[in-house]
C-alpha cells in the first residue's frame, strides 16, 4: 500500500537499490525498509533538510537519514505522510535547482 501511495506522486519513479525500493525524482527522496519483526519504515534521504516534520522522524543511529516506522498499515496517517512526502519532493527540487545554479 505504501508503494502504491508513493508511486502516485508526479515524477516519482521507483527502483530497487541495495535490495530496497527507492523512490526518486532528481535524486533519491526516500526508501522503504522492511522491519525485522513486522512492518516497514519509510526512510527519508534528505531528512536533515525536512524541518517541518523533524519531530515526527526517528534517526535510529543514522547520521543523515531519518524515517517513520509502521507496524501495521492501520497506523499510517496518509494525510501526514502526504505532507512529509511533499516536503521531501520540494527539497529534492530545490537541491537540484541550487546545483544547476552553481554549474552556470
Amino acid at each position: 500500500m505504501l508503494q502504491n501511495f508513493i508511486s502516485e506522486y508526479e515524477g516519482v519513479r521507483s527502483d530497487i537499490k541495495y535490495k530496497f525500493p527507492f523512490y526518486s525524482r532528481n535524486k533519491p527522496i526516500c526508501y522503504l525498509n522492511p522491519l525485522k519483526k513486522v512492518g516497514a519504515g519509510l526512510v527519508f534521504w534528505n531528512a536533515l533538510e525536512m524541518t517541518n516534520s523533524l519531530s515526527l522522524r526517528d534517526m535510529k543511529k543514522r547520521k543523515w537519514f531519518a524515517g517513520i516506522s509502521y507496524d501495521t498499515i492501520d497506523e499510517v496517517d496518509f494525510n501526514l505522510l502526504n505532507k512529509m512526502l511533499l516536503e521531501a519532493i520540494s527539497i529534492d527540487g530545490s537541491l537540484s535547482s541550487n546545483k544547476l545554479r552553481k554549474q552556470k
